[in-house]
């Protein structure tokens, strides 16, 4: 938990102000591989990466297309499925063994009528999740596989060794033999 406190506390929260918000956290664990939501299912939660990695990704044609990955030390969620109450339509794997820090939906709803804190942080975690999708589109746009691949691994490098190398080019949108060349074209 002191991961969260540490992200919230930089920010510029006291940790005094955040008792509300982190009595309704529930830690939850998932192994590498595991599925922490299917495509069809509601997200219910807003969770804080304490240590491990996830990734994003959905079916096209029975092919699994990673479009983004989550690291330690930032919140990931399905977020439109979350704030829309709706199925979702992508799946969310620990793609490392993970530590999640999550609030559900109904909590962060009651807390939100209850405390300004709470929509406050409420606010920043869905803005930083606002801006890495404005990032990511633009990386798409304007980068090449490599770029984007330096981008991804200077993120979080001891990581980036542990995540399957067809996942890393999905996100890169090459296929792995490509993904192999660029690897060696940067050592």
């Amino acid at each position: 938990m002191q991961a969260l406190i540490n992200y919230f506390t930089v920010q510029g929260f006291l940790e005094e102000s955040l008792k509300a918000f982190l009595s309704c956290i529930k830690p939850r664990k998932f192994k590498a591989n595991d599925f922490i939501m299917a495509a069809g299912q509601t997200e219910n939660y807003l969770s804080f990466i304490s240590s491990g990695a996830v990734r994003y990704f959905v079916l096209v044609d029975d092919k699994e297309t990673t479009f983004d990955f989550a690291f330690a030390n930032s919140f990931y969620c399905a977020y439109d499925s979350f704030y829309d109450r709706k199925p979702s339509q992508l799946f969310i794997q620990a793609v490392t063994d993970c530590e999640l820090y999550s609030i559900s939906y109904q909590n962060l709803t009651e807390l939100y009528k209850q405390c300004d804190t709470a929509r406050l942080l409420g606010q920043l975690a869905t803005e930083s999740l606002l801006s890495k999708k404005v990032k990511r589109e633009l990386d798409l746009l304007t980068k090449s596989p490599a770029e984007r691949y330096l981008n991804l691994f200077s993120q979080n490098p001891k990581l980036i060794e542990q995540i399957p190398q067809k996942f890393i080019a999905s996100y890169i949108g090459v296929v792995p033999e490509t993904l192999s060349r660029i690897r060696k074209r940067i050592s």
